[in-house]
């Protein structure tokens, strides 16, 4: 996981994403029932054991550009995951680094396990358009021993796009104290990538402005920083719209404690990590396009709105006007992750995923 730096730091200066995040959570709750568990990243100034879990950076800095650059991290990489004394090998997240693993792995007699973290994985050509990253992509798919995903609709995904057929284990949520006091704005949490359409927060506080919204926009490339430029302008122009900068989880987790819904924007991609947190403390979901698995009306942890701008704004108001009276859905919400995706159930799963079979059929970690 080459940037998983910043979640096991706990940085303000770099910011990582709900996939680095659930890797972090799953490698310290294995570490804690005794499983060694090493993260291979790239170098970001991390100690060498956070938590139990070694971290091996994997040379040279990120700050060497272009092609060169590329190619002398892959060959470092390689070499990492070759001297690592591990039996299984797990990546995750589409690129070309699954190739990578995957080769490594086949190479040196591992098992690698594939895991996915977002729809959009399955149709990877629309997110990367590099034909050879696409390409070495599909062939570490293929010389993964297993498949994991979230959800079921992941599960026909892999079917129908990998002709895989992949194994379900959820996403990982901490408990959490419940959140207290009356909410004070929606929240929107994430990277300023194009399909995840942070301008729909923009013209939903146009179109809301009695409610208040914050968002914490994260910005890598080039395009992304655009897109904060006109986030910037947009919070200069409204009163209701804040802008926050991005800051370790545990400080997001009083962000998201003090809102009234996280929000989704996004077109599609797996169980957002952000849906995750504010559920575990009773903070609901306010979703435009995308509700995984149909959790969020199923479960009434939140409110979707089928990709209905019109829809959009009325559940918003909606919420903001009932914002203190959240007490049946915050219920709803944690009870859903206890039963779903507390650390012991989903750590159990993988465990089982894990472990090697022997020659006798027995199974040893």
């Amino acid at each position: 996981m080459p940037y998983i730096g910043p979640v096991a730091s706990e940085s303000r200066d770099q910011s990582a994403g709900g996939a680095e995040t659930q890797i972090w959570l799953l490698a310290t709750a294995l570490a804690r029932r005794g499983w060694r568990v090493a993260i291979a990243s790239h170098p970001l100034g991390t100690p060498a054991q956070v938590s139990g879990v070694d971290l091996v950076a994997s040379g040279p800095s990120l700050q060497r550009k272009g092609p060169l650059g590329r190619a002398a991290r892959a060959i470092a990489l390689a070499r990492t995951l070759t001297a690592l004394d591990a039996p299984v090998l797990v990546q995750r997240s589409a690129g070309a680094a699954t190739a990578l693993a995957g080769v490594t792995a086949t190479v040196s007699r591992r098992r690698f396990i594939y895991s996915s973290s977002s729809v959009l994985e399955f149709e990877f050509a629309k997110v990367d358009r590099r034909r050879l990253h696409v390409q070495a992509f599909r062939l570490g798919v293929l010389l993964a021993e297993e498949i994991v995903v979230q959800t079921a609709e992941q599960v026909e995904l892999s079917r129908r796009r990998l002709g895989r057929e992949p194994v379900v284990i959820k996403s990982l949520a901490e408990a959490q104290s419940q959140r207290q006091g009356l909410p004070e704005a929606f929240l929107w949490i994430g990277r300023l990538a194009a399909y995840k359409r942070p301008e729909a927060v923009v013209k939903l506080a146009r179109a809301v402005p009695e409610a208040k919204f914050w968002i914490v926009p994260v910005a890598t490339g080039a395009g992304e920083q655009d897109r904060l430029k006109n986030l910037r302008l947009a919070a200069d122009e409204l009163p209701n719209l804040q802008l926050h900068a991005p800051r370790p989880r545990q400080e997001l987790g009083e962000l998201i404690a003090r809102s009234v819904a996280v929000l989704s924007t996004t077109e599609s991609e797996g169980m957002p990590n952000v849906f995750l947190e504010g559920w575990a403390r009773g903070v609901p979901a306010l979703a435009l396009s995308h509700d995984p698995d149909g959790v969020i009306e199923r479960e009434g942890v939140g409110a979707f709105a089928g990709d209905s701008d019109d829809r959009f704004e009325e559940l918003a108001r909606s919420m903001w006007s009932k914002r203190g009276d959240q007490g049946q859905m915050a219920v709803a919400c944690r009870g859903y992750i206890d039963r779903e995706h507390s650390i012991e159930a989903v750590v159990d799963a993988w465990e089982k995923v894990l472990r090697l079979k022997t020659g006798e059929g027995e199974e040893e970690a």
